[in-house]
């Protein structure tokens, strides 16, 4: 049996090192330089590879992504030309360059016919915006409330877009009168085009994906892409058999303009002061006599209906109570009984008989008082 202890392991020795000993520690330098190769070249390469791998994977979840994009073409380019129809239209409503001049004058004669007086009127130039230029004026004015509604109202009438923005109302220094600073725009069309119509609608310049699932009407360009890794093919498969189309929304049709009509009869100016005494608000609290709907009640179905456009057209008693049968306009059979409501002025029924409903409203008297009105709807013939 070989004794450790009586070798001289000083490696100038070990020429004299028994063979056995030899030989282990030759395996023993083999497996030193194995792991150090391994670690110099091995796991430098094996980290690498993650990355790629982890790459690889996020870009088939893109793929999938896009996919499910590109299998909703069609209908993109659809929704595309529906946009641009209601674009075109609303670019009819934008003045020409010609008109510009023009339509500053509508703006100043709509003004005058208001009975305005003109302290300012200032184009202040154009700006671009690529697709549409504006064209900001401003303006201060001087008139009535009454007059400013209807400069402000004939403008919404005008036949071509003008919006008013940054508005400030002060009172003037003349009595009665207001003063008025605002911005108003109109619009042109641009010479710059956001989008190349054709390029978007050209599906002549797409690649045909006939062989990969996806029908691209009008592709003239066959794929050339060649995935020599039959793994990675498998992969792409999948993606693409795996993936659904993105439900896109359709786009609602533009409704159409319209315009407000101010009408400053019977208003009151709201930059004046009420003027009432205390004899005044004495008679008004003695006419109210404690009659006031309630306007924290919640409100019924059939008191969104006028009580002219309901009739009653029959009753019905359930369990020894009588309920009355009442037709709204639609044709709806509503049943109703003592203290529903219904109609437009807090009408409560009052008794149900079985020719008639009983009910009282609660109407407008004097401005700030009420009062009780007690009307029948009869039953229909």
């Amino acid at each position: 049996m070989m004794d450790l202890s009586e070798i001289n392991w000083d490696f100038n020795e070990a020429g004299g090192w028994p063979q056995p000993v030899k030989i282990a520690m030759a395996a023993l330098m083999f497996l030193v330089i194995l792991g150090a190769g391994y670690y110099q070249f091995t796991s430098e390469r094996l980290g690498k590879l993650e990355i790629e791998e982890k790459a690889v994977s996020e870009a088939l979840i893109k793929y999938k992504y896009v996919w499910s994009l590109a299998q909703n073409l069609d209908v993109h380019q659809k929704q595309y030309q529906q946009i641009e129809s209601s674009l075109a239209e609303m670019m009819k409503l934008m003045p020409t360059k010609a008109e510009v001049a023009s339509l500053l004058v509508d703006i100043s004669q709509t003004g005058l016919s208001s009975g305005l007086e003109f302290d300012l009127f200032k184009p202040t130039g154009e700006l671009n915006k690529g697709d549409v230029i504006h064209l900001p004026i401003d303006i201060k004015v001087l008139g009535e409330y009454s007059e400013l509604g209807l400069f402000i109202s004939g403008l919404a009438t005008l036949p071509r877009i003008v919006t008013i923005k940054d508005i400030k109302i002060v009172p003037a220094k003349n009595a009665g009168l207001l003063s008025m600073n605002a911005m108003i725009t109109t619009y042109r069309e641009g010479g710059k085009l956001l989008d190349d119509d054709g390029k978007l609608m050209d599906n002549s310049l797409l690649v045909c994906l006939e062989h990969d699932g996806l029908i691209v009407k009008g592709c003239k360009k066959q794929s050339t892409v060649v995935v020599s890794y039959p793994e990675l093919a498998a992969r792409l498969r999948e993606a693409r058999a795996s993936s659904k189309p993105v439900q896109v929304k359709a786009i609602e049709p533009m409704p159409p303009v319209g315009s407000f009509l101010f009408n400053p009869e019977g208003l009151r100016d709201p930059f004046r002061p009420v003027e009432q005494n205390v004899d005044d608000l004495a008679v008004q609290s003695m006419a109210t006599n404690g009659v006031q709907p309630d306007f924290n009640r919640h409100k019924e179905e059939l008191e969104s209906y006028s009580l002219d456009t309901l009739s009653m057209v029959g009753t019905v008693k359930i369990e020894e109570t009588l309920w009355g049968l009442v037709r709204s306009h639609d044709g709806t059979i509503h049943r109703v009984g003592k203290k529903n409501y219904l109609g437009k002025n807090h009408g409560r029924v009052l008794r149900v008989l079985p020719d008639r409903l009983e009910i009282m409203e609660i109407i407008p008297d004097q401005p700030g008082t009420w009062r009780e009105h007690q009307v029948a709807i009869v039953l229909s013939e």
